[in-house]
């Protein structure tokens, strides 16, 4: 084919063809001489006029598509979609954590509300997401209540016991039948309260914004009402009877003269065989004053440490050791398996808050009050045991 068919050719060829003439005209450029090559320079760029004009023809044909309602717009359609609202991600946003903490400075949930919108209609106004989550850590960091068992409720709750039965018997094939069971059940009830934890707040603290204040707040008021859930659950093991009646549960009680290397031993006696998860609980100077001074009779320690989670964690006799300071030191343990206990929580244990910014006004002085309502109570029987050091005279 001479040169000027060759032309005619390529401003008829397709893509395809066009793609294997640039390669067909490139391999023969190496060998072709002076005249050849200025040929084959006018057939290469021929090609590209070509390979141009073939895509002018796509783009303009693409537009028309589009124009006509064709295709989609790739990349760009989360920007351009409207963003969908849910309650989830109201809470989580930063504005909605900036207007609870001037809702807790002023009492106002206007802006909250605005925020929330269609969400939530009328009660309490709810906490962000990060308050929530600090909740839930501060219950988790609570040694003795986030163990127990939790239910959630709306009001007090009674929870059934075995006070004493009869054993089960073999029936004989032919034999008179067996006597029927003697059950004895009990109840307790526990009866939700409010702790309450209040504090004041400078023109300082006010002054703080969003995330701030909240860690500020939380951490002043949430972590007392932790510690005191604690001890609300210890006063209801102290105030069991030693032996179960109807209405409440039995702990039974140890009276030593003295601490020994044999005492958390004596406690665990007593514990009923379904206490599988014992643990004994006393203040920090009756561990480390007393026990860890006492060895047993190969003269070893009684005690041991293993470092869990970057922290130590103590153990008597193979059982673990939460320290509490409402127990009396040197005097008073309790050794139990937590599983004994209950948790009763309205409204999945959540601290809420109420502000009042007029009773110290001429101090310049805001008022914050937080409270939780929570019920504890014994609901298995031996479940714990009562330790309670009792010299005789003249020890």
């Amino acid at each position: 084919m001479d040169f000027k068919a060759m032309l005619a050719a390529i401003a008829a060829m397709n893509t395809q063809q066009l793609e294997e003439q640039r390669s067909a005209i490139n391999g023969e450029i190496d060998g072709a001489d002076e005249a050849r090559l200025g040929e084959l320079e006018q057939l290469l760029q021929a090609v590209e006029e070509r390979s141009k004009a073939l895509a002018l023809e796509q783009r303009r044909a693409d537009m028309a598509r589009v124009a006509g309602g064709a295709g989609s717009v790739l990349g760009a359609g989360a920007a351009h979609e409207p963003e969908v609202r849910s309650l989830e991600r109201v809470l989580g946003s930063t504005e909605y954590e900036e207007a609870f903490a001037e809702y807790l400075k002023s009492g106002n949930a206007t802006e909250c509300r605005a925020l929330l919108t269609d969400l939530v209609t009328g009660g309490t106004v709810p906490i962000p997401t990060y308050v929530a989550d600090r909740v839930e850590v501060a219950w988790e960091h609570s040694v003795i209540a986030s163990r127990l068992r939790r239910v959630v409720s709306d009001g007090q709750m009674e929870f059934p016991f075995e006070v004493s039965a009869t054993g089960a018997v073999v029936h004989k094939e032919g034999t008179a039948a067996p006597a029927e069971e003697e059950l004895v059940l009990g109840k307790v009830l526990v009866t939700p309260e409010t702790i309450k934890k209040w504090i004041t707040i400078s023109d300082t603290a006010m002054r703080l914004k969003g995330r701030a204040f909240l860690d500020y707040i939380y951490d002043e008021i949430e972590n007392r009402i932790m510690l005191k859930a604690d001890s609300e659950f210890l006063d209801a093991v102290k105030a069991s009877p030693a032996t179960s009646s109807e209405t409440a549960v039995g702990v039974p009680v140890l009276t030593p003269a003295a601490i020994d290397a044999s005492t958390i031993f004596s406690a665990l006696a007593l514990l009923s065989s379904d206490a599988t998860r014992p643990v004994a609980i006393m203040h920090k100077q009756t561990f480390f004053n007393v026990f860890m001074a006492l060895t047993d009779t190969t003269k070893r320690p009684i005690y041991n440490v293993v470092v869990e989670n970057g922290r130590p964690v103590y153990y008597l006799n193979g059982v673990e050791v939460i320290f509490s300071s409402e127990l009396t030191p040197l005097t008073e343990i309790i050794v139990g398996d937590l599983e004994g206990g209950v948790m009763l929580v309205p409204d999945d244990a959540q601290v809420t808050f109420v502000t009042d910014p007029y009773s110290l006004a001429e101090k310049n002085m805001v008022k914050i009050v937080g409270k939780l309502l929570v019920g504890f109570g014994v609901t298995r029987p031996n479940y714990f045991v009562r330790i309670t050091v009792t010299p005789t005279a003249g020890s």
